[in-house]
């Protein structure tokens, strides 16, 4: 039987940086993947973090604020891992462009501005010949744009790296392919976990394991009510970056690199723990990307893949303590990448003091009453 202060079950990005926020406080940290640490959804993921574009239509709310306060500590997030490893995770800036090709997609836009500038954040509406000088690859169908320059991007598969080995120099222990195949209870509250090799115990455990967090605890009824929404992305190579913004149509988003790489994305699938690549999802992105960027022709294929996003019946989060000694942060849904630093100092928060800088009623784990039927509502 090992033990330790806290036990962090999952390896991505929430996981991690849960683990790095409790091991600066001071606190032994055990953090226990089933396979490699970031190996799933945070390095399938295309890096937005684009609290506005999530809320295009809809800005204003808990979540929209929660999303909006982990942008803003993401500078120093990234500072701080920077420092710490000396790894570079490409942080950018430029903001993200959202497109119309016609009279219909320009009017939801418009719709979009006007919500957006009630709400007093950052847009600006361009011409067709203004996004075509910001952005002089994009297609000449495009009839005008929406630019939104506080959404930011990371290169997530540069980041996971860079966040493990700071963990690790922190003192995280990370602990590699080792399923959690159950909770260990005792007088009431969670004591450890048991694992395919062995058990763990340790004053708490945090569940973070993202689409696979109701495997944790097989045995609980109702059982955690989270499922996986698989995503698929394409990448292409260009010789030299024919995108500095993050572009949005109606059908794809594409995400620029700075080596001249574009992620191209995305898909939403209720197919369980299918992980295939489609052909018919590629052929679509590639064929919605292409009337964005007719350039594409020219590049070169590079990868497909596709990951599982942890979804809620009201995709939302679930943060905080689910029972005496267990604590929740999964059901990040698309927005993972984004919400880390803000669920890691929460989590941490409320392990730490037993109360958190902000409101997590609304993403409770006990606000779902009937989780079975929760879920069967939303498939």
């Amino acid at each position: 039987m090992k033990t330790s202060d806290a036990i962090v079950v999952g390896g991505g990005i929430i996981g991690c940086a849960i683990a790095y926020a409790l091991a600066k406080e001071g606190i032994r940290v055990q953090l226990i993947e089933r396979e490699e640490p970031g190996c799933e959804a945070s390095s399938a993921a295309a890096g937005m973090l684009a609290p506005q574009s999530e809320a295009m239509h809809e800005p204003h709310g808990p979540f929209f604020e929660l999303c909006r306060e982990s942008l803003r500590l993401y500078p120093d997030f990234v500072a701080e891992i920077e420092a710490v490893t000396g790894l570079s995770v490409d942080y950018r800036r430029e903001g993200a462009l959202f497109l119309a090709f016609d009279f219909t997609e320009g009017e939801v836009l418009a719709a979009a501005y006007e919500k957006q500038k009630a709400a007093g954040l950052p847009i600006e509406d361009l011409t067709a010949d203004e996004v075509r000088r910001r952005e002089p690859a994009l297609s000449d169908a495009v009839q005008m744009a929406l630019s939104l320059p506080g959404d930011h991007q990371v290169d997530n598969q540069k980041l996971m790296p860079a966040l493990i080995l700071a963990a690790q120099r922190r003192g995280v222990e990370i602990l590699t392919g080792r399923p959690v195949l159950g909770l260990v209870r005792e007088g009431g509250r969670v004591i450890g976990v048991r694992t395919s090799h062995d058990v763990h115990t340790a004053a708490c455990v945090i569940n973070c394991a993202g689409a696979w967090a109701a495997m944790v605890d097989p045995h609980r009824h109702p059982p955690l009510p989270v499922k996986p929404i698989r995503g698929q992305i394409v990448v292409l190579q260009a010789r030299a970056p024919l995108l500095e913004h993050v572009v949005h149509s109606a059908h794809c988003y594409i995400v620029p690199r700075r080596d001249g790489r574009l992620l191209i994305g995305s898909t939403l699938e209720d197919v369980g723990y299918e992980r295939r690549v489609t052909a018919n999802a590629l052929l679509r992105l590639l064929a919605a990307a292409r009337q964005v960027l007719p350039a594409i022709e020219r590049c070169a294929f590079v990868a497909a893949w596709a990951g599982f996003r942890p979804d809620t019946p009201d995709h939302l989060p679930i943060l905080g303590e689910a029972e005496p000694g267990l604590f929740i942060a999964t059901g990040h849904f698309r927005n993972g990448i984004l919400l880390a630093p803000i669920t890691a100092r929460l989590i941490a928060e409320l392990i730490t003091s037993g109360r958190t800088s902000r409101d997590l009623t609304p993403f409770h784990p006990h606000r779902f009453h009937s989780f079975p039927q929760a879920m069967e509502e939303r498939s």
